[in-house]
Parts: structure tokens; C-alpha cells; sequence
């Protein structure tokens, strides 16, 4: 059956999507038509060949730097036909052992301890990575889109709901650009779990919280709080060092919980230079208001942030998300409002920093006039709090991030206003004089005099 087929994505008003292909069908025959058709049976076949290599792959580190393919094939071969050795070819920090079969691979992962040469090796199973396709000659850049052309595919739609809408289409991130920030993601994962065991990186902000746009920055926090507790316990009790992973770390030598943030920025740092190919301008600022390591992605040209310590803005990225699905109008008066803004000289600030309103700003003023409609398109804050589950509790650096983490919790909004009537009633309920001498109190739904 077409429809249960786990590639297979059901769109509104019967149509299909292919999540392998990336390809959309118009109806049921479109799709079986697809599903017969040789793209996606080769590219079937491709993910199960790359499957069956990731089942039988080693990720391999800590050899001495200038450490040949052929002496890791050599050592390997005890354990097995070693099929490849794949090699960074940017820092030679680790490698890919593939053997002939997943016996081979089982064999080398059962041996309590690994040595060439005098270096003990660090060998774990290949992580097995989501198969993406990514269609030949189509890079995650797309062309600038200027006010000329911006102007001219707006004045296509029909009205101006349809407008708003379009324009979310034109300014978010595309297919291609949220592939590539998950191969990044995923990337990071797999590098900084072979140094600190237990982390997760998790990807926050601009790019995943529901209001992204073409070339934002690539937020990432690195919890490093289970590599902590491992390292904790593995000194608790001393045996369980070799079953947990945290001895054959660089943390075998390191306290992270007793090391400064500035000296656990620059760890991380290095790493990055050392360890994660087509990285390239790392540097640690330790001093920034939220500490970070920055970097860039030479492929990409994606610019991007990690943080260590900032579960508050995790958790504010999943509100937005929150929000934005919430209801459909939310993202397209988002957008617009943003649009109009930067082209009234009221916000866009060139290098982050500056007089302007920025885009997180903005964001925040359209969910509170949304949340002041009467009736409200969106519930206060208050109102998500009361909402939450006792799974869906949290307090960050004393502030009640409380909200629900799925939107089915949330009651459906009684206001039938198009995105276009709630851009027309913007002014009503704002202050004349809000941006010198009011603020908002989303957690009430009303406006809070600051003199």
C-alpha cells in the first residue's frame, strides 16, 4: 500500500510527498507512478548499500597524527577484510574502517583495548546518519532575492492574504539549506560525542524556530551536563570506565566540572579546528554577554555560534515553535510585519548589533498583539503555564519556562480573522507612544507603562 510506505508523506487535498526523493504527487497514481519509477528505486537501493556500510563501519581516532589507511587496514585485518579506510582528509584526526562484513566489525568492537604503534586507539560503531538526498548540481544557495523580484512574485498572488503567505515561502529557509544545517548538526554530534561522551548538540534560534530566514546564523548548544555525569560516576566506581566510554575520551585527563567556562570555550574550539572537516575561523569568546565559539562552515558559507550553557535559549526556541504552529496565521504576519519594518528603517541591523529592532523583537511584538485580539488568536503566557503538563515543568535561572511541548494541548483559537484583518486591526490596543514609555507583558496580554 503507497499510503503506509514509511518514504511516503500525506499533503493536503490528496496529494503525496516522497521524503527520499524530495518529489511531490498530485494524487494516488502520481505516487504509485513515482514509487515504480527507476529515481526511486535507485536511490532505494543506495540508502540500503549506504545502511549495510554504516553496519559494518568503525569511527576510529587517536592514532598518532600522519598515521596511514594502509596501517589501519593492516591492524583491522586481525579482526576481519577491511573493505576501506576513509581518512579526514582536513585534520587526519580520525577514520572510517569499513570491513567486509558486520562479523568483522563485531570482532574489533568486542576487544577490550586497541594500541598502534604506541597510541591507544579509540574505536566505537559508526554512527548511522539519516540518508539525504541532495540533487545533483543544486547547492543550498539560492539566488539573492532583491525588492525588484521580491515585488514582482508578490504581485502575482491573488490578494493580499495569499501575499503574506507567498512571502513566508520567498524569505524562509529552503529544503536544500534545512539538509544541509542537519548534516552539520549531525556532523558536530558525531565529532564532539568521540571527545565528550553522554554531550548532545542541539540546534536552537533563527534556524529551527519556526521563523527562519535565508542565510541566518546556525545556533548550536552543546550540553555537555550528561558528559559531567558520566565522568562523575566512572570516579564513583572505577570499573565502569571502560563500558561508559569516558577513559578512552581526551577526558580521561580533564575535570570538566571543576574547569573554568573560558578554559571549557577553548577545549571546544579546538576540537572544532582540529576535528570537524571544512570548519575554518574558530575562535572562543569568552567575554561576549553569552559566551560562545564561533566558526564557519567553509562549503556552506554558513555562520554559526556553540554555546556551552544556554538551556534558556533552548527552551525560548521551542516556545516560538510553539507558537508558530499554533495557529497558520502566526508565521505569515510575522514575516510581513518583519518586511515592513526593515523597509520603514525601523529594523535590520547590518551586523547584528545596533539601534535597529531586531528580528527576534519584532517576532516577539506580533505574538503579543496576537495574543491581545479579541478573541485571542494566541494564549498568554500565563495561559501556557496553566496548560502544561507536569512533564512540560521547567525552571531555568529562576525564570518558569512552563509551557506545552505539543500543540495539540493547546485550545484552538475562536478568532476567524484572515492574516490580512489582523494586519489591518495592528494599531488597535497599541499605545500611541509604546516605543518610548511602554512594554509589553505577554504574560498578562496587556500593556505595562514603564514611568
Amino acid at each position: 500500500n503507497p499510503e503506509t510506505d514509511p518514504d511516503v508523506e500525506a499533503l493536503p487535498r490528496g496529494g503525496f510527498r516522497c521524503r527520499l526523493c524530495q518529489v511531490s504527487a498530485a494524487n494516488r497514481p502520481s505516487l504509485v507512478e513515482h514509487l515504480r519509477g527507476k529515481k526511486h528505486r535507485r536511490l532505494r537501493s543506495l540508502r540500503a548499500e549506504r545502511r549495510a556500510q554504516e553496519q559494518r563501519s568503525l569511527f576510529v581516532s587517536g592514532f598518532a597524527r600522519g598515521t596511514s589507511g594502509t596501517e589501519l587496514a593492516e591492524y583491522f585485518r586481525a579482526f576481519g577484510e577491511v573493505a576501506a579506510v576513509v581518512m579526514d582528509k582536513e585534520k587526519g584526526a580520525y577514520a572510517i574502517v569499513e570491513l567486509r562484513d558486520a562479523a568483522g566489525r563485531e570482532r574489533a568492537l568486542a576487544e577490550p583495548q586497541h594500541g598502534l604503534a604506541g597510541h591507544r586507539l579509540r574505536v566505537r560503531p559508526r554512527e548511522e546518519k539519516v540518508f539525504a538526498y541532495g540533487p545533483p548540481g543544486r547547492g543550498p544557495r539560492r539566488e539573492p532575492l532583491g525588492p525588484g523580484r521580491l515585488e514582482q512574485a508578490l504581485c502575482q498572488a491573488s490578494d493580499v492574504d495569499a501575499q503574506m503567505s507567498q512571502l513566508v515561502g520567498l524569505l524562509e529557509l529552503s529544503e536544500d539549506e534545512r539538509r544541509v544545517r542537519h548534516l552539520l548538526v549531525t556532523l558536530f554530534q558525531e565529532v564532539f560525542t568521540e571527545f565528550f561522551p553522554g554531550c548532545a548538540v542541539m540546534p536552537f534560534g533563527s534556524s529551527v524556530n519556526g521563523f527562519d530566514t535565508r542565510g541566518c546564523d546556525l545556533d548550536l548548544l552543546l550540553d555537555l551536563e550528561p558528559t559531567k555525569s558520566l565522568q562523575a560516576s566512572t570516579r564513583v566506581a572505577p570499573g565502569a570506565g571502560s563500558s561508559s566510554g569516558a577513559e578512552d575520551s581526551i577526558l580521561s585527563d580533564i575535570d570538566l566540572a571543576a574547569m573554568p567556562a573560558p578554559e571549557v570555550l577553548e577545549l571546544v574550539a579546538t576540537v572544532l579546528r582540529r576535528c570537524v572537516p571544512g570548519v575554518r575561523r574558530v575562535r572562543a569568546v569568552p567575554t561576549a554577554r553569552r559566551p560562545v565559539v564561533k566558526f564557519c562552515h567553509k562549503q556552506s558559507g554558513l555562520a554559526g555560534d556553540i554555546s556551552i550553557d544556554n538551556r534558556l535559549a533552548l527552551l525560548n526556541t521551542r516556545f516560538l515553535q510553539l507558537c508558530a504552529e499554533a495557529d497558520e496565521r502566526v508565521r505569515p504576519l510575522v514575516y510581513a510585519v518583519r518586511l515592513w519594518a526593515k523597509q520603514q528603517g525601523l529594523a535590520g541591523n547590518p551586523s547584528g548589533g545596533g539601534p535597529l529592532v531586531n528580528n527576534y523583537a519584532l517576532t516577539l511584538l506580533v505574538l503579543f498583539f496576537l495574543q491581545t485580539r479579541s478573541p485571542p488568536v494566541l494564549p498568554t503566557v500565563a495561559r501556557l503555564r496553566d496548560l502544561a503538563g507536569d512533564e512540560d515543568h521547567a525552571v531555568v535561572a529562576g525564570w518558569d519556562c512552563s509551557f506545552p511541548r505539543d500543540v495539540a494541548s493547546l485550545e484552538p483559537s475562536t478568532n476567524t480573522e484572515s492574516p490580512c484583518e489582523c494586519w489591518a486591526g495592528g494599531p488597535e490596543g497599541v499605545p500611541e507612544s509604546w516605543h518610548c514609555s511602554h512594554c509589553s507583558l505577554p504574560q498578562a496580554r496587556c500593556w505595562l507603562s514603564s514611568s
